[in-house]
């Protein structure tokens, strides 16, 4: 049974200059760069007037796993990660898919940006298919995609502050 994730996060600037943002190449390519130069890579950026759909490699270090997560499967984690955005009106509307290349683990989510100044709000489940342990595996997933979440946060503000 998967696990659920709920997390939002607010930034200084409207809806509408968020999309400007998450429809620049360069934005994806600086935030992989600056919050996962490791193991980040840009795969794919597609943008048209209404959607952006971005596909990446993202990663973690071993060293960064609980050791609950390395004894199931040891090593740095890859995760390919697929994000897509709508722009409809004064919402932008989403869903993000990621995986754990080798290991059982999925993340099926969603995200909602409303307001002004711009809120998202992300739902999610999180999925590890392992006897016993799934859960606990769940939750330090869970943990780590909070963070990741809120680290993207903090270098979306500061690359739209850079590139105004």
């Amino acid at each position: 049974m998967a696990s659920k994730m709920e997390h939002a996060v607010s930034y200084p600037f409207s809806v509408q200059r968020l999309w400007e943002v998450l429809s620049s190449e360069q934005y994806w390519r600086d935030l992989l760069e600056a919050i996962n130069s490791s193991h980040g890579k840009l795969e794919t950026f597609a943008a048209g007037d209404d959607t952006v759909t971005v596909t990446m490699q993202q990663g973690v270090p071993e060293e960064k796993l609980p050791s609950i997560v390395t004894k199931v499967r040891p090593g740095d984690l890859e995760i390919p990660r697929r994000s897509t955005f709508r722009l409809a009106g004064d919402q932008i509307t989403g869903e993000i898919v990621a995986t754990v290349a080798g290991a059982p683990a999925k993340v099926n989510g969603t995200l909602v940006v409303a307001g002004d100044p711009a809120s998202t709000t992300y739902t999610a489940d999180v999925e590890v298919s392992v006897p016993f342990v799934g859960g606990k595996i769940e939750k330090a997933i869970i943990d780590q995609l909070v963070e990741l979440l809120d680290s993207e946060r903090e270098q979306t503000v500061a690359w739209e502050a850079a590139n105004r």
